[in-house]
C-alpha cells in the first residue's frame, strides 16, 4: 500500500486493519486496486466498502436529518412538550420519503429520542412540558432509500444557568478533541481517551 500510506511511519498500525505494524505487513507491497479492497474488506471483516453512489445517498440522508434538527429548534420554546417534537420529526420525515429508524426499534415506541437534562440519551418522548432552564438533546436517525444517517444536538430553553452552559461547553470540546482522533492508525479507544481526559480535567465524569 506503499502508494496510499506514505504518511504512515514504519511502527506504526498499518492502515490495512492487520493489527501488526506496517513495516511488518504492507510496507513495499503494492495497494490492492478498488475491486480488491472492497473484496478484502467484505471477507475479513464484512464492511461493504462505500462507492460514489452510496456516499452521494448517505449524504442525502445526512442532509435530511439536519433540516429535520432545524425545524426542532424553531419550535423549541417553555410549554412545547417532548411529544410535539416527536410529532414534528416523525411527520416531516414521512413527508420526505423517509422512515424515522427509532420508531419501533427493539420495541421504541417514539420516532425520536428526547432526553431532558438528567437523562443521558434515548429519552423517550412523552407529556413532559419544556421549562425555562431545560438542557434537552434531540437525537433524530432517518432512513433514506436505505441509508441510514444520525445527528444530535442539544439546546437550552430559555435561560440555562452557570452549570448547565459548562456541561454543555465541555461536551461540545470533547466532541471536537474525540473528532481529531479520529485517523489513520489510532484506535476507537485513543478517541475515547482524548474526551476522558479532557471531560475531567474540567472537573466533569464521563
Amino acid at each position: 500500500m506503499k502508494n496510499r500510506t506514505s504518511h504512515v511511519g514504519r511502527n506504526d498500525l498499518c492502515p490495512c486493519g492487520s493489527g501488526l505494524k506496517y513495516k511488518k505487513c504492507c510496507l513495499g507491497k503494492s495497494a490492492p486496486d478498488q475491486g480488491d479492497l472492497a473484496e478484502i474488506y467484505a471477507s475479513k471483516y464484512n464492511v461493504r466498502l462505500k462507492q460514489a453512489q452510496d456516499i452521494a445517498a448517505i449524504r442525502q440522508a445526512g442532509q435530511l436529518v439536519v433540516k429535520t434538527l432545524d425545524l426542532v429548534e424553531d419550535m423549541l420554546r417553555p410549554g412545547i412538550t417532548t411529544n410535539d417534537i416527536n410529532a414534528l420529526v416523525h411527520d416531516f420525515t414521512i413527508q420526505n420519503k423517509a422512515t424515522p429508524a427509532p420508531l419501533n426499534y427493539r420495541g421504541f415506541p417514539k420516532s425520536v429520542c428526547t432526553s431532558i437534562n438528567e437523562v443521558i440519551c434515548h429519552g423517550i418522548p412523552s407529556d413532559r412540558a419544556l421549562v425555562d432552564g431545560d438542557i434537552i438533546n434531540v437525537d433524530v436517525t432517518s432512513i433514506l432509500n436505505g441509508y441510514y444517517a444520525d445527528a444530535n444536538q442539544t439546546y437550552f430553553i430559555g435561560k440555562p444557568t452557570k452549570e448547565a452552559r459548562k456541561i454543555v461547553a465541555v461536551a461540545r470540546e470533547c466532541l471536537k478533541r474525540g473528532i481529531k482522533m479520529v485517523k489513520p492508525g489510532n484506535t476507537i479507544g485513543d478517541i475515547g481517551w482524548a474526551i476522558q481526559k479532557y471531560a475531567e480535567g474540567q472537573g466533569c465524569s464521563v
